[in-house]
């Protein structure tokens, strides 16, 4: 098995070579879709050829007797498996046999979004031709490079801090991120100008009065009136709930990472591994006391979980999920 990065995947592509598997694995559920979109648009594969199934309802049977049969008028036939997570035990050991053993003739990608904590069955049945592609969660430099070249290709020139703003409120999911991509863009129309952070704070909906961070602020020092108080006026004034959920699931992260760093003994270079000022990284420990490891923990979980439901096609209203997730992580035990 070879581990390829998004980019590795893609000039893969570009020059039409396929393996006979393709493991597409991570978080970043949008970025996956969009790889999928691409490889239609480099191969161009009849429907005859060219097949998408969804692990929780398809067949599998049926689908690994398709990836098994010859393409027709193609050198190549490409079936798709979205959500392999949710195979139960018998289509996931037909799904396991096959990888031990795939058709050269097929092209045959898996998109999973296994929990971080769940054992992942899949990675140990690749054999040395597949290609297993990480779409973890983009860094901060990684997103905003990413929102940089969408908005390069739209003729928007932009200045970095306003972009590191953006990132910093809004996260590092690509699907906030185009969309607040798409917004920049008609925010910039016509202007002939860079886009700075004052257009960035007005966009993201802020007022001067308001601070950006109150919620990660309040999160972070558990204050739990003061979080569900920034988390209510961030909504009404537009704020999207999956930016909300970043920022709280960043300053839980921050958190857990400066008590490890603090326990483990790292002394002066901790805030440097932490990826802080040594100010910040003071700060960060001092609000770090008042959680333990395991609520920590415990919290980061339940962000997986909000995030999870507002991603899905759940009928619960965002605003709900996020007040009561900053209450579940400030107001309680």
């Amino acid at each position: 098995m070879i581990t390829l990065t998004p980019k590795a995947l893609a000039d893969e592509w570009a020059k039409k070579k396929t393996r006979p598997v393709y493991y597409l694995c991570g978080e970043e559920t949008a970025l996956k879709e969009a790889a999928l979109k691409r490889l239609e648009g480099i191969f161009k594969p009849e429907s005859f050829n060219f097949s998408v199934r969804d692990g929780e309802t398809t067949d599998m049977a049926q689908a690994l007797d398709e990836a098994q049969t010859a393409p027709m008028l193609a050198e190549v036939r490409f079936v798709a498996l979205k959500r392999v997570e949710k195979l139960k035990k018998e289509p996931l050991k037909a799904l396991l046999a096959y990888l031990a053993d795939p058709c050269p003739s097929a092209c045959l990608l898996l998109l999973a979004d296994w929990p971080r904590e769940k054992q992942d069955p899949i990675t140990a049945s690749l054999t040395a031709e597949a290609a297993l592609v990480n779409f973890e969660s983009m860094s901060q430099g990684q997103a905003v490079e990413h929102l940089n070249s969408i908005l390069l290709a739209k003729g928007v020139k932009t200045d970095g801090e306003a972009l590191e703003l953006l990132v910093e409120l809004l996260g590092t999911d690509s699907v906030t991120l185009d969309g607040e991509a798409e917004k920049i863009v008609l925010y910039m129309h016509g202007n002939g100008r860079v886009f700075n952070p004052q257009d960035a704070l007005a966009l993201a909906g802020f007022a001067r009065t308001q601070n950006p961070f109150d919620l990660s602020n309040a999160v972070a020092g558990r204050r739990a009136a003061q979080a569900a108080d920034a988390a209510v006026k961030m909504l009404a004034s537009g704020t999207e709930p999956l930016a909300l959920l970043s920022q709280t699931a960043r300053a839980v992260e921050r958190l857990l990472k400066v008590k490890r760093l603090s326990t483990a003994g790292e002394g002066p270079a901790a805030c440097y591994q932490a990826g802080m000022s040594p100010g910040q990284y003071h700060a960060a420990l001092r609000d770090a006391a008042s959680y333990t490891e395991e609520k920590l923990l415990r919290s980061l979980r339940r962000c997986l979980e909000a995030e999870e439901l507002l991603k899905s096609s759940s009928k619960r209203d965002p605003g709900l999920v996020i007040r009561q997730l900053v209450y579940e992580i400030t107001g309680t035990k």
